[in-house]
């Protein structure tokens, strides 16, 4: 009999050396045609959805032994092959990475009651939003959307002008039907909120959605530099043309997480004179052999720019730790005055932990 909890750890009697054999069994709904499972290494497809299915053992269950490393935190999912169909907790939502840490042979059982295809949200946004879709970039040869929030009072007042915030992965920042795990950062009900309550300014916000080519788009020593062109040259006169935009630095933000992160300095650093404000979530200053740290390590001019830095301490933010604190050392060692950091106890990488983070950058740079 299989109980009903998420996880159940059987250890066998014998102890493993270097390696233990580890069993996964997931007992599904009848309905599903295959199972697979994530994660952190490459024994688990190195978070590849695709990569490393199950063997099906009866209608309900599905089965893998693997070799695992002891004494390592190992962090995975379950999925039928994509992100799109992961497992979802008991109670409907996305959960977070397991974790374990094997000491010896070890079986695992999960239970599966429906899959995220099956728990497909509603699209929710709070307020008013315009869409852009298919907007052409010369600069990287290729379309994407772009989502435009619009700020209470625009509709009331047509002398008024707003700051902007600019978004990347545009997709994930209002709208959970269209965010990457189900989960958005509810920039929409944060920025309502604060506006309500007399803590920041009215803005306006454009979410740049990623492509498939996000990685290397996100990346200054890749096409990063294009990425930055395509929103300077083709976005921002855009949205100044389009909308009632207060369109100098001083009232002009960036803000991403991970590879958006570094790409949010990027543009900062390179361009103050666009780009005054950025907020850096999670920020993956270690890509290309740190270079952007090096960058502005050797960097002779003192710069007038806001940054705001936050990151957890879970999981893959443990790896992103080292090339942060350095970052945040040379900034400090340079005495940049207009530097927030903070690290966020028990923080994972992911929407969820950035949608409790996001209040502080929005008050750094808008707030009253």
């Amino acid at each position: 009999m299989f109980k009903k909890i998420n996880i159940i750890f059987v250890l066998l009697i014998f102890m493993g050396c270097n390696d233990s054999q580890v069993t996964f069994i997931v007992k599904v709904p009848e309905t599903t045609d295959r199972v697979t499972i994530a994660g952190n290494m490459p024994q688990l497809g190195s978070w590849n959805p695709a990569e490393i299915p199950l063997q099906k053992i009866n209608n309900t269950e599905y089965s893998i032994t693997l070799k695992l490393p002891n004494n390592t935190n190992i962090e995975y999912k379950i999925t039928r092959g994509s992100w799109n169909t992961e497992a979802l907790t008991n109670g409907s939502r996305i959960p977070n990475n397991y974790n374990i840490i094997i000491k010896t042979d070890t079986t695992i059982n999960h239970i599966v009651l429906k899959w995220r295809d099956e728990n497909v949200p509603d699209s929710k946004i709070t307020g008013n939003v315009i869409y852009h879709r298919e907007i052409y970039s010369s600069q990287l040869n290729n379309y994407r959307n772009i989502i435009i929030w619009l700020p209470p009072s625009y509709s009331e007042n047509n002398d008024k002008r707003y700051p902007v915030l600019y978004l990347h992965d545009g997709q994930n920042v209002f709208d959970p039907s269209t965010s990457y795990l189900g989960i958005d950062w509810q920039l929409d009900e944060t920025v309502t909120k604060l506006i309500e309550s007399s803590k920041m300014n009215e803005i306006i916000m454009v979410g740049i959605n990623c492509t498939d080519d996000r990685t290397a788009e996100y990346s200054p020593k890749q096409k990063g530099e294009k990425y930055s062109r395509f929103l300077i040259e083709t976005v921002k006169p855009l949205i100044d043309s389009t909308y009632h935009t207060l369109a100098d630095a001083n009232n002009t933000a960036v803000m991403g997480s991970s590879m958006g992160g570094i790409i949010s300095f990027h543009l900062a650093w390179e361009y103050p004179d666009i780009f005054s404000m950025a907020g850096c979530l999670s920020p993956a200053f270690l890509v290309d052999n740190n270079e952007i740290v090096k960058r502005v390590k050797t960097a002779k001019q003192q710069k007038q720019i806001k940054f705001v830095i936050l990151n957890g301490s879970v999981g893959l933010e443990t790896e992103l730790q080292p090339a942060i604190t350095n970052m945040v050392n040379v900034l400090e060692s340079k005495n940049f005055d207009d530097l927030i950091y903070e690290i966020f106890d028990g923080a994972e990488h992911n929407e969820s932990a950035w949608a409790e983070q996001v209040e502080i950058p929005l008050l750094y740079f808008f707030g009253l």
